[in-house]
């Protein structure tokens, strides 16, 4: 066992991979190393074997030419001698032929115990080979703007996979990329000193700002007058002017009180590093492009193009301006050189993919992006739709606030809640009723409607689009994060009532044994836990662990009364 498996559990997948490439390498001698691929899957409905593998198909469709096999003729056969081949280690007890070339393989008794026993001795810990520091860039809201179901995906998709990634050991950066910046601003600050010339001691309301703003725009679309005053509040502020840094500042923090709360209930935790981070590098981030000579004019605008792509990067409009590419310019060559990160994360819909293909050619093509040792990617996601399969909008046609789906969900929870202690009260039988009283409804309410939205979101195909559906959300019998809560506090209860404490159901003499089939089972069932982290960060897909849980909470449920039945009468 190396070093990395002492005190943590390892990737089962790996060490069954090496073992079965030693295999093919003994019964194959004459077969190139190193010019295949073990591929597995798992097995989870089935006692007796964990993981099978197509690789004597592989490998004989791939080398069958080559005179490697020797006298044998077929998939299958090459399959019979790989199972046949033995290896001394002891990760794997029995490797055995199904149909049509597939291997089936059984785990070793003493391997699922001695990773059982690390777990049990030391916790859950993830066997990190190489620390990484990775940005995070999610949510990222608009200032002068409510929180929509459009920052659903970003928020809960981000903060989850900053959580799995801190969960393995690597150093992240949570970032909100705020739009705090840009020509609009110039005209929502002329309009707020026409209409509150008293903003600093009667400050509006988020809600009347974001009218404010659309009462802006109209005029800045309609009257020539106020948009070229607007023009001149952009340049006053892009240059300090104390009046316009001033009416800013009140913008950003009454609109960042507005979405703290929301990422207060959500508990999110990120860092704000809006467009106006980047401000003053703009100018030598533009430079910088025009010096490595990939800058090009077209109708007084700087461009850089990228080959392959029909729409190329604009780092300065034809007016002079910067916009969205010049500061994600701006933000890649600070978070590669300057933070000095290994991988970059950007969660948007999948709309704006091609937007961040660009940028990460161009970092490429200025030199600060280099593939071989940092990844840029895109963690795009479908869109949240209504129960018309449209965007989801309110009655008045406008996206739903992000806070009211919050609100809904956690008074359909609570009137979940006091139906199911009304039919306590009323003593009717076969109904799932609640232990809780009336002081903790409230509590309870928000959490398991914070968590029903989460979970829903977190199962989903992130490429997809999915109808947002509180009932479905809310079920306590689907895949849900109800039935999920349901299903822990059942198992808890049971384990209370039966006397057993901690940990005691696993041990005998301090160590865990495999004395019985649905143990071992639940065991090494448990052990996939590792590298169903590990193909989380690594494709990016948070519902192959909500799959897991599910998947092995009903295992566990199926089994565990059987099994506690058994100790408690031993």
């Amino acid at each position: 066992m190396d070093q990395i498996g002492v005190n943590t559990m390892q990737s089962v997948q790996n060490l069954i991979k090496s073992s079965i490439k030693t295999r093919v390498q003994i019964a194959f001698p004459n077969l190139p190393q190193n010019s295949f691929e073990i591929q597995l899957e798992t097995i989870s409905n089935k006692l007796n074997f964990e993981y099978k593998t197509p690789t004597a198909i592989r490998i004989y469709n791939q080398f069958k030419k080559q005179n490697v096999f020797g006298d044998l003729k077929s998939e299958v056969e090459v399959a019979q001698k790989l199972a046949s081949t033995e290896v001394q280690d002891n990760i794997i007890q029995k490797v055995e032929l199904i149909d049509k070339g597939f291997l089936t393989i059984q785990l070793n008794d003493q391997f699922i115990e001695d990773q059982l026993n690390v777990l049990l001795n030391n916790g859950l810990k993830f066997p990190l080979k190489k620390k990484q520091k990775v940005v995070v860039d999610f949510s990222s809201p608009n200032i002068a703007k409510e929180m929509h179901v459009g920052h659903l995906r970003s928020t809960i998709l981000g903060e989850s996979i900053c959580r799995i990634l801190e969960f393995q050991g690597q150093e992240v950066v949570r970032v909100n990329h705020i739009g705090d910046w840009g020509t609009q601003f110039g005209m929502l600050i002329n309009h707020l000193l026409e209409e509150y010339p008293d903003y600093q001691t009667n400050k509006p309301a988020l809600k009347e700002l974001e009218d404010l703003y659309k009462a802006a725009k109209k005029k800045f679309d309609c009257n020539e007058e106020f948009k070229v005053k607007s023009q001149q509040y952009v340049v006053k502020l892009q240059a300090l002017d104390p009046v316009c840094v001033d009416a800013w500042k009140m913008i950003c923090e009454l609109s960042r009180q507005e979405y703290n709360k929301i990422y207060q209930r959500l508990n999110v935790k990120i860092t704000e590093f809006g467009e106006s981070y980047y401000n003053s590098i703009l100018p030598e981030i533009v430079k910088e492009c025009e010096d490595k000579g990939i800058v090009e004019l077209d109708q007084g605008a700087k461009i850089i193009r990228v080959k392959g792509e029909k729409v190329p990067l604009m780092i300065v409009k034809k007016d002079g301006g910067y916009n969205y590419d010049t500061t994600d310019m701006a933000a890649a060559k600070t978070r590669i050189l300057d933070w000095k990160c290994d991988r970059l994360l950007y969660l948007t819909d999948v709309g704006q993919y091609n937007h961040f293909k660009l940028i990460f050619e161009g970092a490429k093509l200025m030199g600060w992006h280099n593939p071989l040792e940092t990844q840029m990617e895109h963690m795009g996601f479908g869109l949240v739709l209504g129960p018309d399969s449209k965007r989801f909008r309110s009655r008045t046609g406008e996206a739903v606030k992000f806070i009211d789906l919050l609100d809904e969900a956690k008074e359909r929870a609570l009137r979940q809640i006091q139906q199911r202690f009304q039919q306590n009260q009323q003593g009717k039988e076969f109904t799932t009723g609640t232990a809780l009283s009336p002081e903790e409804f409230d509590f309870t309410a928000e959490r398991i409607g914070i968590a029903a939205i989460k979970y829903y979101e977190l199962k989903q195909n992130r490429i997809s689009d999915y109808i947002f559906d509180y009932d479905k959300m809310l079920d306590p019998k689907g895949n849900t994060a109800v039935y999920l809560m349901y299903s822990y506090v059942r198992i808890v209860s049971i384990l209370r009532k039966s006397g057993i404490k901690d940990f005691e159901l696993f041990k005998r003499n301090n160590k865990f044994k495999i004395t019985h089939q649905h143990e071992r089972h639940l065991a090494a069932q448990l052990l996939r836990f590792i590298d169903v982290i590990q193909s989380v960060t690594d494709q990016l897909a948070i519902n192959w662990l909500c799959d897991y849980i599910v998947e092995y909470l009903n295992l566990l449920l199926e089994q565990f009364c059987s099994l506690l039945l058994m100790y408690k009468n031993c």
